[in-house]
């Protein structure tokens, strides 16, 4: 089984990146920061993962252990593959998955390839499963709940102004990634400083 991966970098796509690996060229499906890392012509290590289906053999990386965690996890969702698993961890940051998971709030896991009744199921699965493994979010329930709620709230509002469900959730999501963890929301902040990136798009 692989478990690392390092090489240098041979190109840079939209969802993976080539690895010349002891003279092979390895096509390494990547998350957000391992992406991020990525340089032409420069070596990069990753953790990594190797999965075989029927559809053939795939290779997922990751920047840490961390990520590579939750990617398993997400593989514990009986409709969640690994590329699906992947995708979500290109578009959303760990933090950002598992704050999610935690409080409930599926409407910011909806990203492209991943629906909404899909990401109510990873949240229903794994919401335990996160908090015994993940100690660090362990204490985000009340206030998860509050996020889950002005969330909602905006979603709403943005969706009725016109804008997609997709568009808004990224705009909520992108809005709480710049402020931080410990920032604190009225529901009319997060819906002027979501719109505000929408219109600046």
């Amino acid at each position: 089984m692989i478990n690392t991966l390092r090489g240098k970098v041979l190109s840079i796509g939209e969802e993976s990146i080539t690895l010349e690996v002891a003279g092979f060229g390895l096509e390494v499906f990547a998350t957000r920061s391992l992406m991020s890392q990525a340089e032409l012509s420069e070596e990069l290590f990753c953790y990594a993962y190797m999965q075989i289906s029927d559809a053939g053999v795939s290779l997922f990386g990751f920047s840490d252990e961390r990520e590579r965690l939750l990617f398993f996890e997400l593989l514990q969702v009986k409709t969640v593959g690994g590329k699906l698993a992947v995708t979500l961890l290109r578009h959303l940051d760990t933090d950002q998955i598992l704050k999610a998971i935690a409080s409930g709030s599926s409407a910011m896991l909806t990203v492209p390839g991943l629906g909404a009744k899909r990401a109510e199921r990873i949240c229903f699965e794994l919401k335990n499963r996160i908090a015994k493994k993940f100690s660090e979010i362990a204490g985000v329930g009340e206030q998860g709940s509050k996020d889950r709620a002005s969330d909602s709230f905006v979603l709403e509002a943005l969706t009725g102004l016109g804008f997609t469900q997709g568009e808004a959730v990224r705009a909520i999501s992108r809005a709480r990634a710049e402020a931080g963890p410990d920032a604190s929301w009225t529901e009319e902040d997060l819906l002027k400083t979501s719109l505000s990136l929408l219109r600046r798009n």
